[in-house]
């Protein structure tokens, strides 16, 4: 599983390559009888099948956003992302100096994007870790970290993704400078923890990170809906200059600001929540029958889409053949990912194993430029002729592809596709081969 999450990042560095590519996958060419292309032969009516299964949970420690929210879908239920991570002194030996008077004690992200409606307000919970979390040790999606039970700040917060906000700073020589930062949440703290770190000051806790991390563990963010919406989950900065707990505070009369960042040493995570009972999606989870037209995947470990061919060999029953090309389209139902739910905009369809989960095998096709994945006229369409030819060629077992999003730990994206039952918009594989003999 480990493995499969690092594909999702060796694909966001090649994305921009792949699209830009024009090579089209098609290989065995050099192996046509003759120029003329006589012994070429395409193909479309393989039989398939798809159906829709819960996602494993996914390691989720570094995810490269945060995701933050809550969202109600009339087909998928409610989704909720919440957030974890850890603050790191940006000096040593901090002393805030004397006769400290707190202003204001502020969390703040920067606002990277949203899903959902934004008019809908969320009630933003902050609370304490009560156990350390780590940088390099694995964190799943559903599996929430232990904090304190009692909130640092409740904030009921409408997201403005597109505004700027102005912020008024303390400079040098006791003036102050109020600059507009762009989108960006902030939410102010309980007096509780500004308190814990003014008695902090000048001691051991405040003198390095070491042991500022054992003083403060770091926070987890959660948020709820306060209406019956839809709700909206907000993208957030995670390591950023203005990603971080920043205290506003004066001493001897001059204001000052003491800032403790994310820091890209600071261990991070996202976590997911899906309530699929009595959704459409939690009427078909698993079911194979052929009266389900559509199937279902959703970003943050929710559901994914299963694509079986169980007659695949058939084609090498009775001559060998030489694959050129294998393309793969799913089509989205018209419709149905309309604002505020709108699709992924890239998926990844990776090999299955006998339970349905992530394969650590690689598909060969996926580090290639053809690949693609991307979401065009309503289609996702891959090439995976290396692939296919593989399982042609050898004695391997096939247990399916699985179809799921590009941004599986830091999103709640959905998408809603024809199923092999539809009688419009099914999967379809077009494989061109040659024969050999």
């Amino acid at each position: 599983m480990i493995k499969t999450t690092r594909w999702f990042f060796i694909a966001l560095l090649f994305a921009g390559f792949f699209v830009s590519c024009n090579d089209e996958g098609s290989v065995g060419l050099d192996l046509l009888p003759n120029a003329d292309g006589i012994g070429v032969f395409q193909t479309d009516t393989f039989t398939m099948r798809s159906l829709t299964i819960r996602e494993d949970s996914l390691p989720s420690q570094l995810p490269p956003r945060f995701v933050l929210g809550e969202v109600m879908d009339p087909l998928f239920g409610k989704s909720q992302a919440s957030i974890a991570y850890q603050l790191r002194l940006t000096n040593e030996n901090n002393d805030l100096g004397q006769n400290v008077s707190v202003d204001s004690l502020i969390l703040s992200l920067n606002m990277e994007g949203y899903y959902g409606d934004t008019t809908e307000t969320l009630l933003i919970e902050v609370f304490e870790l009560d156990a350390p979390i780590f940088r390099d040790s694995t964190a799943y999606t559903n599996r929430l970290p232990a904090f304190k039970p009692t909130p640092l700040a409740s904030f009921q917060y409408t997201p403005r993704p597109s505004q700027s906000i102005p912020v008024n700073e303390p400079r040098i020589n006791n003036s102050d400078t109020t600059f507009t930062y762009g989108p960006v949440l902030r939410i102010p703290m309980n007096t509780i923890l500004a308190t814990k770190l003014v008695n902090a000051s000048g001691t051991a806790d405040l003198q390095n990170n070491i042991n500022f991390l054992n003083f403060f563990k770091g926070v987890y963010l959660r948020a709820t809906r306060v209406g019956n919406g839809a709700g909206s989950t907000m993208y957030l900065t995670g390591v950023s200059a203005r990603s971080g707990l920043f205290l506003y505070y004066k001493a001897n009369g001059q204001r000052r600001r003491f800032d403790m960042l994310i820091a890209n040493e600071s261990a991070r995570q996202n976590f997911f929540a899906f309530n699929y009972n009595g959704t459409t999606v939690g009427s078909v989870l698993g079911d194979s029958s052929t009266s389900i037209q559509e199937t279902y995947v959703q970003a943050g470990g929710g559901v994914k889409t299963l694509l079986q061919m169980p007659y695949l060999r058939n084609l090498i029953q009775n001559h060998h053949v030489a694959i050129n090309k294998v393309e793969i389209e799913f089509t989205q139902i018209p419709n149905s990912g309309d604002a505020p739910f709108s699709p992924p905009g890239r998926m990844f369809l990776l090999i299955a194993d006998s339970l349905g989960k992530n394969a650590s095998v690689l598909i060969p096709d996926f580090v290639e430029p053809y690949y693609n994945g991307n979401f065009s006229n309503g289609k996702y369409k891959f090439v995976i002729t290396r692939h296919i030819q593989r399982l042609l060629q050898t004695n391997t077992t096939d247990f399916g592809l699985v179809l799921l999003p590009e941004r599986s730990i830091s999103a709640v994206s959905r998408v809603v596709l024809g199923s092999s039952n539809h009688p419009l918009y099914k999967p379809r594989m077009v494989i061109t081969f040659t024969k050999l003999k």
